[in-house]
This record gives C-alpha cells, sequence and structure tokens, in this order.
C-alpha cells in the first residue's frame, strides 16, 4: 500500500477514532506524562540552588535547616517522578491493549463478512498474522512509542522553557544538537520503514508456510519430504533474517551511539564556553548552571535518543496499522438482500454460467429443484459438482443467469437467514476444538446437551456414544484428529439435523468411509432428507440410487438426467460410471 496524503489522513482518521474509544486512559497517561516532566525538572533546579547558594566554600550549608528541606523535597520529587512515570505507563499499555483488543474484533468480525474467494488468495498463516503480529505492533504503537515521543517532545519543550528562565544562553546552546538529531532521526524513520515494509511481508509468508506445512505433517512425513520442506522453509526464514540483520545494522548507526557522539559534542561546546568565561572573566558561570545544563541535556539526549529508536518502530507500527486498515478496507460479501422469507425449498438455476478465473467452470447450466425433492449431482473429477454447492449456498456470485430460491433471486435474499436453513455435509467434516455437544451445537447455547445427544443417535451416533465414557462431552482435539472419518461424518450429521434445514446439502459424504461405516451413514442420510430437499454430490453411485432425480455432469454442462433407472437404460455417461464403479467393488 503506499502512501499518500489521502492514505496518511485516512489512517490518522482511523487511529484517532479508535482513541476516541480509549480517551480517557489516553488523557490520563498525557497528564501523568507532564507530571512527570515537571517533578523530573524541578529535581536537577533543586540542586542547581544548593550548589549556587545554600553551600559556602570551606564552611558547608549556609541554613541548615533550609539545606535539609531542599534535600527533602528533592528526594519527594525523585519519588513522584517515579510514581508519576509508572502512571504514565500504565495509562498508555491500557490504551494500547483496549485499542488493539477493539482492533481485533474489528478484524476478526470483517473478515467472516469477506467472500469465500478472499480466502482462496490468501493464505491463513497471513490472515492469522494480521490478526495477531500487526495488531501486537499497533498496540506498542500506543504502548510505547506514543508514550515515548510524546513524553520525549515534553522534555524538550520543558528543558528549552526551563534553561531559557535561567539564562537564554544556555537554551541557545542547547538548540545547537537539534539539526544533526532532526537528520539522524529522519534517516533512521526512512530506513526502517523501508525494511519494516520488507520485514511485515517475509514475515507473512514465513506464517503461512509455517501454517501449511504444520497442517500438512503427515503428508510430508509419509512422503519423506521433510528434507525438501525444511529447505522450502529456510528460505523463507532467512528472508526473515536478512532483514532483521539490515534492522541490526541501522540500530549500530542510528543508535545509541551517534546520539552519544552528539551529546558528548555538545558537552564539549558548553565546557569550552563555560571555561572561556571563567579564565577570561567574561562572564559569570557558576557551578550550579553547568550542573543544570549537563543534566538538563543528558535528560533531553536520553529521551531524544529513545525517540529516534522509537521513530523506526513507530514506521513498523503504521505499517502495521497501513496493514490492517488494507484489510478492514476490502468489500465484504455485498450478496445481501433484505428478504428474510422462510424457504419452501424450491431452487432452480436459469442459464448459469460461472468461473473462478477465466475458464468457465458452470456453463449456461439450468435445472429446477422442487420442495421436498432429493436429487444428486454426479460426474468426473472437474465437472463443477462442488462449484454448484458454492453457488447455492451463496459463496460465489454467478457471471451469468440467475439462481432463485422459491422463485425469489438469492440477490434479494437475506443471505445469513437463508443459510440459517440450509445445512451442509461435507466430504471432510471439520470438527472445532471443543467436546461433542459445542461442535453439534456449533456454541449456541439454546441448543442442550440432551437436544444434541438425540440428534446424534437419530443419525446413527448410538454406538460411538456408548463407547465413549464421557459421551456428549467427550473432549474434541484440533481438528477432531481422535476420531475415525465416519465418527466425525456422524457428528456432521447431527450437526446438520438438530437446525432441521429446509434445504440438505451433503458433498460427496460417504466417499471418505469403509463399506461398514457406510451403512451407519446412509441410515443417517435417510434420516436426514425425510421432509426436506435434498442436494447430494456424489461420488459413490450407488448411495443414489433412490433419489428422485440424477443430473449428470460433464465440463461444466448438465449432459443427463433422470433416476436411476432411466439413466442406466439410456446407456450414456452415467451407466458406464456406475458399472465401472460396481466392477471395482466387485
Amino acid at each position: 500500500m503506499e502512501d499518500s496524503k489521502y492514505d496518511n489522513k485516512l489512517r490518522t482518521k482511523k487511529l484517532l477514532a479508535y482513541m476516541v474509544k480509549t480517551k480517557e486512559a489516553y488523557i490520563l497517561g498525557f497528564v501523568f506524562i507532564i507530571l512527570t516532566v515537571i517533578v523530573d525538572l524541578s529535581g536537577p533546579y533543586i540542586i542547581k540552588k544548593i550548589l549556587d547558594t545554600e553551600l559556602i566554600d570551606g564552611l558547608g550549608p549556609r541554613d541548615v535547616e533550609f539545606y535539609i528541606l531542599l534535600i527533602g523535597i528533592y528526594f519527594l520529587s525523585v519519588l513522584l517522578s517515579t510514581i508519576f512515570g509508572y502512571f504514565n505507563l500504565y495509562y498508555f499499555s491500557k490504551t494500547g491493549n483496549k485499542v488493539v483488543k477493539f482492533m481485533q474484533e474489528d478484524v476478526f468480525n470483517h473478515i467472516q463478512g469477506l467472500p469465500i474467494s478472499f480466502y482462496d488468495k490468501l493464505p491463513s498463516g497471513a490472515v492469522v498474522s494480521r490478526i495477531t503480529n500487526d495488531a501486537k505492533s499497533v498496540n506498542l504503537l500506543f504502548k510505547v512509542v506514543l508514550s515515548q515521543l510524546t513524553t520525549s517532545v515534553i522534555y524538550a519543550i520543558g528543558v528549552y522553557i526551563a534553561l531559557a528562565l535561567i539564562d537564554i544562553r544556555l537554551a541557545l546552546m542547547g538548540l545547537i544538537p537539534l539539526p544533526l538529531v532532526i537528520i539522524v532521526f529522519i534517516d533512521y524513520k526512512n530506513k526502517s520503514k523501508k525494511y519494516n515494509y520488507a520485514y511485515r511481508r517475509y514475515l507473512a509468508d514465513l506464517n503461512a508456510n509455517l501454517n501449511e506445512n504444520i497442517q500438512g505433517m503427515e503428508i510430508i512425513k509419509a512422503f519423506n519430504k521433510e528434507e525438501e520442506i525444511y529447505d522450502e522453509f529456510d528460505e523463507a526464514n532467512l528472508k526473515v533474517y536478512d532483514e532483521g540483520v539490515k534492522f541490526t545494522k541501522l540500530f549500530a548507526y542510528s543508535g545509541y551511539n551517534i546520539m552519544d557522539s552528539i551529546y558528548y559534542l555538545t558537552i564539549a561546546i558548553v565546557l569550552f564556553y563555560f571555561g572561556y568565561g571563567y579564565l577570561t572573566q567574561k562572564y559569570l558561570v557558576t557551578i550550579g548552571m553547568l550542573y543544570i545544563f549537563v543534566d538538563y541535556m543528558r535528560k533531553i539526549f536520553d529521551h531524544l535518543t529513545q525517540a529516534v529508536m522509537r521513530g523506526g518502530e513507530l514506521e513498523k507500527a503504521i505499517g502495521s496499522a497501513d496493514h490492517i486498515f488494507e484489510l478492514l478496507s476490502l468489500e465484504q460479501d455485498d450478496y445481501i438482500g433484505k428478504d428474510k422469507s422462510e424457504l419452501q425449498g424450491e431452487l432452480s438455476f436459469e442459464g448459469v454460467s460461472f468461473a473462478y478465473d477465466d475458464d468457465d467452470v458452470i456453463k449456461d447450466m439450468s435445472f429446477d429443484i422442487k420442495s421436498g425433492e432429493s436429487i444428486a449431482f454426479v460426474g468426473h473429477t472437474g465437472s463443477g459438482k462442488s462449484t454448484i454447492m458454492n453457488l447455492i449456498l451463496g459463496f460465489y456470485r454467478p457471471q451469468k443467469g440467475s439462481i432463485k430460491f422459491d422463485e425469489k433471486e438469492i440477490d434479494n435474499l437475506d443471505i445469513k437467514y437463508m443459510r440459517n436453513q440450509i445445512a451442509i455435509v461435507l466430504q471432510d467434516p471439520y470438527l472445532f476444538t471443543g467436546d461433542i455437544k459445542s461442535n453439534i451445537s456449533l456454541f449456541d447455547e439454546e441448543i442442550k446437551a440432551e437436544e444434541a445427544e438425540e440428534a446424534l443417535i437419530e443419525v446413527g451416533g448410538k454406538e460411538l456414544l456408548d463407547k465413549l465414557e464421557l459421551g456428549i462431552e467427550t473432549p474434541i482435539m484440533e481438528k477432531g484428529s481422535t476420531f475415525s472419518s465416519g465418527e466425525r461424518q456422524i457428528i456432521s450429521f447431527a450437526r446438520a439435523l438438530i437446525r432441521d434445514p429446509k434445504i440438505l446439502v451433503l458433498d460427496e459424504a460417504t466417499s471418505n468411509i469403509d463399506s461398514e461405516t457406510e451403512g451407519i451413514i446412509q441410515r443417517g442420510i435417510e434420516r436426514l432428507k425425510r421432509g426436506r430437499t435434498t442436494i447430494i454430490i456424489a461420488h459413490r453411485l450407488s448411495t443414489i440410487k433412490n433419489v428422485d432425480k440424477i443430473f449428470v455432469l460433464d465440463e461444466g454442462r448438465i449432459v443427463e438426467s433422470g433416476n436411476h433407472e432411466e439413466l442406466i437404460k439410456i446407456g450414456g455417461i452415467y451407466k458406464k460410471m456406475y458399472l465401472a464403479q460396481s466392477n471395482r467393488e466387485i
């Protein structure tokens, strides 16, 4: 994302909007910065007063009681500076944590509304990186960077005002190093911005690589591809490392080293000036004035050094904010109408064509499904079966033609309300970390454990429940890896049944299970089909003999249609597929 004045303004506007949500904490943090600066600058002034007026050479304190009082005030200023500094950091940290909380909630909520095509193009690891790593960098923007930069600016203003009140010459000498500091700051900021952009991209690629490889570890091990995958990971990791080295060089050049050099150069100039005044007796220079200048310059350079260093983090945080706002600016699925009608179960495609890229996957397809009918789509791999499912669920929009439910255009339907009346069982059902009950209810608190258990038994899950000591509350690990394919499928059937959908979509629901389990699954399917429109995307043709109508697909077109007996009589593609499968099974 290239920077522009508009982008900068937009980013600032959005960040300010988040700050407004946490304005109480931010204002308190700002107030405590000012208090910290005031009490911190009062300490050296007290020491100056003691050195110049309260200590008499060879005699000691001029007024012992007043001297002790000043020492007490000095210690009090140190104590208050520590306390105010704590609250300053606390409230800025609170601001950062709240902003990140709001931002992560907004991002997660937004990506749930993005079209499925977004997830086809961007690896899940890259999305996770934006929600976690980039949000963490934005947290630093408020928690550390803004706090440090704000403190540095207020310290600089406070120091120069204090020096000007003591002696205008001190303030003018304090301005000598500023041009050099500004040059270092701008140089560090620009280089840091460049390195951060590359670092962020490479880190997202690394996260995506890790995510993909960890998920595919069984395949990697089964095919002995550990070495090749390691090389691929190492290449991605090396890019992140190289950008880190660039940061290290930048830090060594623009960090404490050069800032300390500028500080000592400034002190040398001032010492020469003070020494010349003392030796020539042309102007009066007190030891207290020398002390307060050195102390103030040390304070201001400590903060300026931090500001320069945080300037790089500021660019990183800004880049991360841009990364997040890029995601938030993506258009959500606008495939949402206002019609919240109850579905009756009728469905039709009229001249529908669809392409993922350039080549049409579905070509001028038309069919009608009546309410309560059971129909199946069959065809070779790539014929468009799963794409039909994606179109029915509104995951994609056709380039041509129309899709209608109960003679109503899908564009006019509230997509979320429509999906509430459709249940889907996938070829490889996804189970979430939790327990069986939560996977059936999908975390719907209104669905009781007894209802979830009843649904599971209805679709053939009694045998599964009987062998589990904790029953419906049995924990499920990531993706349900401790359950067999058939057991996961039964749980997904219960998940569909408990919603009592008007339309049921089965996407090759029996293709990954053994013949014994298939019998149980088939009974579950028959229970699910009862009283609702059922759309089956079939791999095993033996499972769809009893459906009302079968559509045979070839290269995105319907080439045959009818029930099982009718298609066998035709003697076309379906019969060849059926006989081929029957011979394999024999």
